[in-house]
C-alpha cells in the first residue's frame, strides 16, 4: 500500500509539473517570443536604414536570432509532452556543463551507451538522485574532479560517481534517505564508499526491465 501510494503521488507530481511546463511554454511562445521577434524586426529595419551598419548592430541581430531559435526549441520541448522525451544522459550533460562553467570542479561523463533502456519516468527519478548527489558533493566536499561512469546493459543499469583531488573529504554517508527511497522505488540499490586515500564513490544499480513507473 505504501509503495502504491508513493507511486500515485509521484505520478500526480509529474502530471502537475507537465501542466506547469505547458503553461510556461505558451507564455514563452506567445509573449516573450513575440517581443523578441519584434525587437529583431526593429533591429533589421534600423540596419537597412544605415549606409554602413556597425558590427555591433549586426552582432546584436545575429545573437537575437539565435536566442529566438533557442527559445522556440525550448518552448516545443516544454509544451508537447516533455515527459515521454525526457533523456537522463542529455540532462546529465547539461548539469555537467553548468558545474564545469564555475571553474572550481570538473565533471567528466563516461558512458558505454548513448541511449538508455529505461522508461522516461525512471530516468527522471534517476536524474533527481544523481543531481542531489552532485549538489551535495560540490557543496560539502570541494572535489576538483568528478567522474561519472554509466554502464548500460540489457538487465542492469549502473552509475558510478567517483571523486578525486578532494579538499574536504566526507567521512559520513552522504546518501540521503530521499535518495535511498527513490532508488528503492526503482527496485535498485545505492551505496557509498570512502577510504583514507581521498577515494569517494557512490554506486547506483537499478534493473532495466522495471515497468512499474512509466
Amino acid at each position: 500500500m505504501r509503495y502504491r501510494l508513493e507511486h500515485e503521488l509521484l505520478l500526480s507530481q509529474l502530471e502537475t509539473q507537465e501542466y506547469s511546463f505547458s503553461q510556461v511554454s505558451m507564455a514563452l511562445h506567445d509573449n516573450i517570443g513575440q517581443l523578441l521577434s519584434t525587437t529583431k524586426l526593429l533591429l533589421g529595419m534600423t540596419a537597412m536604414g544605415l549606409a554602413q551598419p556597425p558590427d555591433t548592430l549586426k552582432t546584436a541581430e545575429h545573437t537575437l536570432a539565435k536566442a529566438i531559435a533557442d527559445l522556440r526549441s525550448l518552448s516545443k520541448t516544454l509544451h508537447n509532452g516533455w515527459l515521454p522525451h525526457f533523456n537522463f544522459i542529455s540532462h546529465l550533460e547539461a548539469e555537467k556543463e553548468r558545474i564545469n562553467a564555475r571553474g572550481m570542479t570538473q565533471v567528466a561523463i563516461i558512458s558505454n551507451n548513448e541511449e538508455l533502456l529505461l522508461e522516461p519516468g525512471v530516468q527522471i527519478i534517476l536524474f533527481r538522485v544523481v543531481y542531489e548527489a552532485l549538489q551535495h558533493i560540490t557543496k560539502h566536499c570541494s572535489a576538483k574532479c568528478i567522474t561519472i561512469r554509466l554502464k548500460g546493459g540489457l538487465n542492469l543499469f549502473e552509475i558510478e560517481i567517483a571523486l578525486s583531488d578532494i579538499a574536504y573529504p566526507l567521512k559520513k554517508n552522504t546518501v540521503s534517505s530521499n535518495m535511498q527511497r527513490r532508488i528503492q522505488l526503482l527496485g535498485g540499490t545505492i551505496k557509498w564508499q570512502y577510504n583514507e586515500i581521498n577515494k569517494y564513490l557512490i554506486q547506483i544499480k537499478i534493473p532495466v526491465n522495471n515497468k512499474e513507473i512509466a
